[in-house]
């Protein structure tokens, strides 16, 4: 979660906007969280608009500290965010990471899906093999992209 968050605050009332809180289960997670903290009256998500909006009680709790508490953990969301992504992202140096097979499983990919449509005028063992090479280069780049199929 990049950025200022801040779509909109009047005292009392503060709305939350970011593009991760269109996920469900993420949205109530903040909502929960901003709901338990000192002087908070509710919390409402709307995963729909990607938000949430905070009434509070302004004199409990000030504007500018409300403010600076949600950016805090926007921004400590955001470095677990970056950490968890350079560990998947980044190639370990001594082997082959996923990402860096990712083309050649593309490419690999077409050639033997061509590979099957022609092997259909030679037998059904030689196609039946280059269909087992299909699902084998596409489950490793499946495996690459796993966490946005699966949200």
């Amino acid at each position: 979660m990049s950025g200022t968050c801040i779509a909109s605050h009047v005292s009392g009332r503060l709305r939350i906007r970011h593009p991760d809180l269109r996920a469900a289960g993420r949205n109530a997670e903040v909502a929960a969280a901003l709901a338990g903290w000192d002087g908070v009256l509710a919390a409402e998500g709307k995963p729909a608009a990607g938000s949430v909006v905070l009434r509070y009680d302004p004199a409990g709790i000030a504007p500018s500290e409300i403010e600076a508490r949600i950016r805090a953990l926007f921004a400590e969301a955001e470095a677990e965010a970056e950490e968890a992504a350079a560990d998947v992202a980044a190639p370990s140096g001594d082997g082959l990471s996923l990402w860096s097979l990712n083309r050649p499983a593309k490419i690999g990919m077409l050639a033997s899906l061509t590979g099957t449509l022609l092997a259909l005028a030679v037998g059904k063992k030689l196609h039946a093999a280059f269909g087992a090479a299909h699902v084998a280069f596409l489950l490793v780049h499946l495996a690459n992209h796993r966490k946005k199929i699966l949200q």
